[in-house]
């Protein structure tokens, strides 16, 4: 981890699935209104939990833009701030939610601070698996789980009468984990992830001897995790800080301002400032969906280096009615009505920019190796990959210091790696999105990261009838087409309804192994297929010089119809202790 990185101040925040809270769209009534909760706790009772400093402004900021920006009127605001946000006071304002609101209004939900959850590794309170913890001002160490607001046994309750009474919910949580609910306790500095050393044991189920590729179809892999359970609102949508194993930060110094300029100059949590831009309409123009807005945020926090990756709840698979895709805080669409913002029509083109990489500390010779690859300019900033060398120990970094490969300079891994990331970049079209794909990896609410022997899918939902294909690139630079890899799989994806890739069945699942790092998945969308889609069979690997490379990359050049392109970054760690998967 590099200096500035342990200059970011923690913020736990707290995940659980029961934020399985956000907001669902806002049924049509022309006087529907919106009304607000914000909660911001920085300073406690108890000294030995540490003060936040970004909370305050926060929380400032937030009331400040919902009401100027967007038609929250300051009486139906409630905002509680340090000693004010107790426990009790909390959950009653809470649950005061129905009757300061009627059937058809938007409840918006926002807390900032601290929290736990089950995935925190220091967390000591023994809080069910899937769910976290909010921490008012009076929380008590010595009786936390009197004193904790914690997500399964207070706030899902309480969402789901105000979910059942026709209120459209949407909770923001800016808190470590909160991607099942809140903020990590115990740090206040330094910048670190739940998975920080590459090795990571959940001690939650036996696992195993890994296949010879990072994502490789589950032969019966048992998960390392049990997977969430299921999301149990209709109508209430989450955008979280960072996913259920990762910590939040905060931008809570003077030398975390200059490396970190938030809007306005004040501290902020990190994910709130992007929050706060993308409501100020820097991030995208006014009229967006869910979706684009935590991709917006997502990716404005990986352009500054933070290690923290947004969730929306509901997931894709769980979301029958896709309340993701309708505008951001609308109150007049309906359930599931097709939101222009969600598909934009926009041709997609190929883009011939260079591959931006940084070098830090690398010696001459492996500076010149990488300084000669075609396609790769070096820079010093707006970089997309980074590679670290500490004697003959190099790592390979994404956009977000995201670990991709560790290894030596010696490595031919390290180059083709390099090389392939060029090769995506220059093959794959970019641009519009017109035939309205939203993919993710699920579960959703685990940011794209998992532990060996766990298995995912791809969740794929698109707005217009396509042909699919999922292309993974490994950290060791081999390409391998997860989908479709038969027959039955090359046939057309019908539009609205949610798509498990490569399928439900457990034994198509895909299974996090070696080599661990980052993989890069491109899910791509065609209406029409390209030439080689008739060629796709099996799940070999391939690089990116051959001649079935070559072939995908003339039938991009050559498709005919709209094309849609999503990629995920898929983030794998070794698990410690493990035997063989599924044993």
């Amino acid at each position: 981890m590099n200096s500035t990185s342990a200059m970011r101040a923690h913020r736990g925040r707290a995940s659980g699935i029961l934020l399985s809270l956000l907001l669902a769209l806002v049924s049509g009534s022309a006087c529907a209104r919106n009304v607000a909760l914000l909660v911001a706790v920085g300073r406690f009772n108890s000294p030995d939990v540490p003060q936040l400093y970004g909370t305050a402004a926060d929380i400032d900021s937030m009331q400040t833009s919902i009401t100027k920006r967007w038609h929250f009127d300051p009486k139906d605001v409630v905002a509680l701030r340090d000693r004010e946000a107790t426990h009790d006071r909390i959950l009653a304002e809470i649950s005061a939610l129905e009757q300061r609101s009627a059937a058809g209004d938007t409840v918006f939900i926002y807390f900032s601070g601290h929290g736990t959850s089950a995935n925190d590794q220091d967390n000591a309170y023994d809080l069910p698996y899937a769910t976290g913890a909010w921490v008012p001002y009076d929380f008590d160490p010595n009786a936390a789980q009197r004193t904790l607001i914690i997500g399964r046994r207070d706030l899902v309750p309480r969402l789901t009468q105000l979910d059942k009474s026709g209120r459209w919910v949407v909770v923001v949580s800016d808190s470590c984990y909160s991607g099942q609910v809140v903020r990590s306790l115990g740090h206040t500095h330094g910048h670190s992830r739940y998975l920080p050393l590459h090795t990571r044991d959940l001690g939650i189920a036996p696992a195993a001897a890994p296949p010879t590729a990072m994502l490789q179809p589950a032969a019966g892999a048992a998960a390392a995790r049990p997977p969430p359970p299921p999301y149990p609102y209709q109508h209430v949508i989450l955008i979280s800080g960072a996913s259920d194993s990762e910590e939040g930060t905060d931008i809570s110094t003077a030398p975390d301002l200059r490396l970190w300029p938030t809007l306005d100059g004040q501290f902020h949590g990190a994910f709130t400032d992007a929050f706060l831009r993308l409501l100020d309409g820097q991030l995208l123009p006014s009229s967006f969906s869910y979706a684009q807005g935590r991709d917006a945020v997502n990716s404005f926090l990986e352009h500054r280096d933070f290690h923290q990756h947004p969730q929306l709840l509901p997931a894709i698979a769980e979301d029958p009615q896709d309340i993701g895709s309708n505008p951001f805080l609308s109150a007049v669409i309906g359930i599931g009505a097709p939101s222009a913002a969600a598909a934009p029509v926009v041709t997609s083109t190929v883009v011939n920019a260079p591959l931006r990489v940084r070098l830090v500390m690398t010696a001459p010779a492996l500076h010149a190796r990488i300084a000669a690859l075609s396609g790769v300019a070096i820079v010093d900033t707006d970089y997309e990959l980074t590679v670290r060398q500490s004697g003959s120990q190099v790592q390979l970094l994404g956009q977000a210091d995201d670990p991709i490969l560790s290894t030596t300079d010696s490595d031919p891994n390290l180059i083709k790696r390099i090389t392939a990331q060029s090769w995506i970049d220059r093959a794959l079209p970019v641009g519009g999105n017109p035939l309205g794909l939203r993919a993710e990896a699920d579960p959703g609410s685990r940011g794209n990261t998992f532990v060996e022997c766990e298995s995912f899918v791809f969740e794929v939902r698109l707005q217009r009838p396509a042909y699919v294909m999922v292309l993974d690139l490994d950290s060791h630079g081999q390409l391998t087409v997860l989908y479709p890899t038969r027959a039955s799989e090359r046939r057309i994806v019908d539009g609205g309804a949610p798509r498990a890739i490569p399928g439900t069945d457990p034994q198509d699942h895909i299974v996090a192994s070696a080599p661990f790092g980052t993989d890069v998945a491109m899910v791509l969308a065609f209406e029409q297929p390209p030439d080689f889609f008739s060629q796709l069979d099996g799940s070999d690997t391939f690089a990116v010089d051959s001649p079935r490379a070559n072939a995908i990359t003339t039938g991009l050049a050559h498709a005919r119809g709209a094309v849609s392109i999503q990629r995920i970054d898929v983030h794998t760690y070794p698990a410690k202790n493990r035997a063989r998967c599924g044993l």
